[in-house]
């Protein structure tokens, strides 16, 4: 995915809040620690809750794959059917 179509997706994700494209994308790439209050968590639960897991697949570095279906992350979605799904992906990747 272009760098550009991925600040599209991660300002979508994020229409409630008053951050840009280019600081959500910073904070992906952990080039930043936070902005507007917004960590690399909220960010991992905000995509985790809004696109599906081949959208996300899109949008994450090869190595935050395995991490953003943690435990630490998947147990913070509220929608029991979208956390279990990531559990689902978490034990396909981890075998």
């Amino acid at each position: 995915m272009e760098i550009e179509e991925k600040k599209k997706y991660l300002k979508k994700a994020f229409w409630d809040r008053q951050i840009s494209g280019d600081e959500l994308l910073a904070i992906l790439e952990k080039r930043m620690e936070a902005s507007h209050d917004v960590t690399l968590p909220k960010l991992y639960v905000r995509l985790l809750e809004t696109y599906n897991w081949y959208t996300i697949l899109n949008l994450i570095s090869y190595d935050q794959r395995i991490e953003i279906v943690s435990e630490k992350f998947t147990n913070k979605i509220w929608n029991k059917p979208i956390r279990t799904r990531f559990e689902y992906a978490r034990r396909l990747l981890s075998k």
